[in-house]
């Protein structure tokens, strides 16, 4: 079970089919955030793609755009507080199951066991479940890390406005979105997999703006993630 002081995991796309799902389950859409045009780009800011939305769409589910940008936390707060009591329960560890004819037996870290009907393993990619159902995963690292961070508004950035950019070993983005009620701007780094923020600000230093002014904003010790990325 997490702690009060857990980070946030970054951020993540909520596209208009999620955003559709999240409505239906009771979560009202007015403070997720805002529809984000989004563009790509090559890291001298020249435009290759404009990402256009899609009029039918956005009619039919009565969401503007087609993407929304949010922090894991602030979202999983939301959806938490929809959840029946009962159906979530904390501090139980997933060792192994057992099958039987009728049934499926948990057995938990703490010594719980539970027999269930159906058992999902959506524990993660190093699933235990998975892992008993189906043998090692054979994860590999895939060669690349992404760090992910999110900062304060920064003024005289368009509204509703993001950017996807590349150069030939570098994917560098950025996107507004909002967190407990306040504009920020989520940003991330994709690379070849070194350390910290003066390493990432060599690789960005040449980068049109405001990729650099995101980073300078950003608070190393609470705001950014960093992932090794696996198959």
């Amino acid at each position: 079970m997490a702690s009060q002081n857990w980070r946030s995991g970054g951020a993540v796309l909520l596209s208009t089919p999620v955003l559709a799902i999240l409505r239906s389950y009771g979560l009202s859409l007015d403070k997720v955030g805002s529809y984000t045009v989004t563009y790509f780009k090559n890291k001298s800011r020249t435009v290759r793609v404009k990402l256009p939305f899609n009029p039918a769409v956005e009619q039919r589910m009565g969401i503007k755009g087609w993407h929304y940008r949010v922090l894991r936390s602030s979202n999983f707060k939301k959806m938490l507080a929809l959840v029946p009591d009962g159906v979530i329960t904390a501090v139980h560890e997933f060792i192994y199951y057992t099958e039987t004819e009728n049934d499926i037996e948990l057995h938990f870290g703490n010594g719980y066991q539970r027999k269930v009907d159906i058992l999902v393993g959506a524990d993660g990619n190093r699933s235990k479940v998975s892992q008993q159902a189906f043998g090692d995963p054979h994860l590999f690292h895939t060669g690349i890390r992404l760090w992910l961070a999110w900062c304060d508004y920064i003024p005289d950035i368009p509204p509703n406005y993001g950017v996807v950019s590349h150069d030939y070993q570098h994917q560098t983005s950025f996107f507004p979105m909002l967190h407990v009620g306040k504009s920020r701007f989520e940003w991330w780094v994709v690379e070849p997999s070194w350390e910290g923020k003066a390493y990432l600000m060599e690789i960005l230093e040449d980068w049109a703006q405001p990729m650099l002014r995101s980073l300078v904003a950003t608070n190393f010790d609470r705001q950014i993630y960093c992932w090794e990325i696996y198959n």
